[in-house]
């Protein structure tokens, strides 16, 4: 059984999916689920994309397409990423078009990882102070976007307490002779400019793409004067034959904000290179092999407070793929590989730390009959620990040098268009921002030190499809152990326990006109210290508890109203916010709402013009103001009015 992943968190598609190649047309916002087959792939790579969907098949995973990013917010991914998908957590402060949280499900982390292309995940150095953040993918060049719910320790690796965020760049493989350019304009004083140009032979294929955004904004938001970003990105792939692609992936990304900070201006800059190359070799019809490398470095300077901040990554990583009939009703699809990863992180001239790590890893996935998946895989990871504080060389303080992280589960079809899911998975995470963060704590020989934090998930989930649509429901517990909180001077463990339910649905009412939604509902939220003491939403120090969302949810229209006008409605609400802290005291948050409308309109093929409405009701508090009190939002952004222009050359 090969599913296709339905579970596409009513997303809004636009009409490149599923387009022949070379297509020409421009590219209009449309609702469609997002079928997750592995799109265009090279003969050596249909192994391990068979692999990766059985052991996909028991989890909860949502998809939104490139192109709603594009509508929505084509600058910033994470915006129109979790106002789509459910599982995301919307923090309070940070609910306007520049934020964007990374929390999927949990609270006893700074946000997921991410892969790119489903290669090993990882943590990067983000934007401070203000502006916009999520911007190293051009969202011209992003095919998708998945957020893989649930630990994802086995297949992903660090960072993956709660899911990880998996971005699907395009490929040349889909295009001939293409090139396009999409030009946007709005009353924020923004202009936004992105190229891509894509082409492929029987040997060869690239997709690159370019983006430039200057905000003039002149204290509109109060806290920015302005801010550029600039990037791009190129990716190739060369078929030395049938049975062997290699691949390369190269992304460059820069955002300069200037900052209204105590009566000055301060100029932040961050930068980020990746690069990604891998090579598929299949060997025979049943064995195939992976390897590659990456490496990615990211920095911030913000000299107004003396911060000059960086991580690096450098991932060796490699597969062996394996499928097998083993019965005449049973079949196999596994894998079985390692991984060495090293990642440096450096904060104020003060702290140079090197973290190396070295993994086994094995997939498996067993298919009974036409209906049954079960799967189950393990990592062995072993961690070392070099801490430099201004210049010296700390003691060894990992609690421990090895994790096994493990899953298993199963999924299986019903007759009815019925599909029922359950899953037990555990992921880690090296929380190595405690360092600096934490001040000096996680030194301190009194404390529990540097303990790598373990996550568990229980989830189960149904899906139900019927002729035009579905709907998948999903419950789920996540527990963190480890997770670090300051006391005293130094670090205490504490165990993070979190459960929640999400809902997503997709129904085309007619021909021209489709429906989706989305909702998250937050159980609980419980931290628990080592004597048994419970303090709520009291995480990471005495004094700080998390702002628990009650209820999340959204829904999305689009209406072709001719062949060549399609308009378009998205809204999300937010109920409030709960913090519970360490006493029991209840503060609650009000809630909030963002409604953007839109259209497209092409007159001819290759032409499409675009107009929205962002943020209708003009909301600027995003959850900010606690009930029964006045805060000034004036200074905050509201209501923005886009115009668009797309031509494919």
């Amino acid at each position: 059984m090969h599913r296709k992943a339905l579970l596409a968190a009513g997303c809004a598609v636009m009409a490149l999916t599923g387009m022949p190649q070379g297509s020409k047309a421009a590219e209009p916002m449309k609702l469609d689920p997002v079928i997750v087959e592995g799109g265009n792939s090279h003969s050596s790579q249909r192994l391990r994309r068979d692999v990766e969907a059985g052991m996909n098949a028991n989890r909860t995973n949502s998809y939104i397409d490139g192109s709603v990013l594009q509508n929505i917010n084509p600058v910033n991914s994470g915006d129109a990423l979790r106002y789509n998908v459910p599982g995301l957590i919307n923090q309070p402060f940070n609910g306007d078009r520049f934020g964007g949280g990374q929390k999927i499900r949990t609270f006893g982390d700074f946000g997921a990882a991410q892969s790119i292309d489903g290669m090993p995940a990882f943590q990067m150095q983000g934007q401070e102070g203000g502006g916009y953040s999520n911007t190293l993918i051009p969202t011209i060049a992003i095919d998708q976007i998945g957020v893989m719910k649930g630990s994802r320790g086995v297949g992903y690796g660090d960072g993956t307490d709660g899911g990880v965020i998996d971005t699907t760049i395009k490929s040349g493989r889909d295009y001939t002779d293409h090139q396009a350019v999409s030009l946007d304009l709005n009353t924020a004083r923004e202009a936004l400019t992105q190229v891509e140009a894509a082409d492929h032979s029987g040997k060869w294929d690239y997709y690159a793409a370019g983006s430039f955004l200057y905000g003039d904004y002149n204290g509109d938001p109060d806290i920015l004067e302005q801010q550029s970003v600039k990037g791009g990105l190129g990716k190739v792939g060369y078929n030395f034959s049938d049975d062997t692609r290699f691949e390369f992936l190269g992304i460059y990304d820069r955002s300069d904000p200037r900052i209204y900070r105590n009566n000055a201006i301060n100029q932040i800059t961050t930068s980020t290179f990746y690069g990604a190359a891998t090579l598929d070799h299949q060997y025979d019809e049943n064995n195939s092999g992976r390897v590659g490398v990456i490496f990615e470095e990211g920095d911030s300077a913000w000299p107004g407070r003396n911060r000059d901040r960086g991580i690096s990554n450098q991932i060796l990583f490699g597969k062996h793929y394996l499928s097998r009939q083993l019965t005449d009703g049973v079949s196999y699809d596994g894998s079985i590989g390692g991984e060495v990863r090293k990642t440096n992180s450096t904060r104020d001239e003060m702290w140079d730390n090197t973290f190396v790590d070295y993994a086994a890893i094995s997939e498996n996935a067993f298919h009974i009959g036409d209906n049954l998946i079960v799967n189950g895989g393990l990592r062995v990871t072993k961690f070392n620990n070099e801490i430099v504080l201004n210049g010296v060389e700390q003691p060894d303080n990992l609690a421990e040098d090895t994790v096994f992280s493990y899953e298993g589960g199963a999924s299986y079809d019903l007759p009815t268009q019925t599909q029922i899911r359950a899953s037990y998975a555990t992921g880690y995470n090296r929380f190595f921002n405690k360092y600096g963060n934490f001040g000096t704590d996680a030194l301190n020989p009194a404390g529990a030190g540097d303990e790598i934090v373990e996550s568990r998930t229980i989830e189960a989930g149904v899906n139900q499809g019927w002729n035009g649509g579905y709907v998948d429901l999903a419950i789920y517990n996540v527990v963190q152990d480890n997770v670090p909180r300051r006391n005293g001077g130094a670090i205490e463990s504490i165990e993070v326990d979190q459960s929640g339910i999400e809902m997503e649905f997709f129904h085309r009412l007619t021909e021209d006109l489709a429906a989706s939604a989305s909702y998250m509902h937050i159980l609980d939220v419980q931290a628990t210290r080592a004597n048994g003491q419970e303090m709520n939403s009291n995480i990471f120090w005495a004094g700080q508890t998390a702002s628990v969302p009650k209820d999340q949810m959204s829904i999305r229209l689009d209406y072709a109203l001719t062949q060549e006008v399609d308009i378009w409605g998205m809204a999300f609400y937010s109920t409030g916010y709960e913090e519970v802290d360490a006493n029991g005291n209840t503060t609650e948050r009000e809630d909030y709402n963002r409604i953007d409308l839109g259209a497209a309109w092409a007159p001819v093929e290759d032409w499409s013009f675009r107009f929205r409405a962002e943020n209708i009701t003009d909301e600027r508090g995003f959850g900010q103001a606690v009930q029964g009190t006045y805060v000034d939002t004036d200074g905050n952004l509201g209501r923005v009015f886009w115009v668009g222009v797309d031509h494919t050359f």
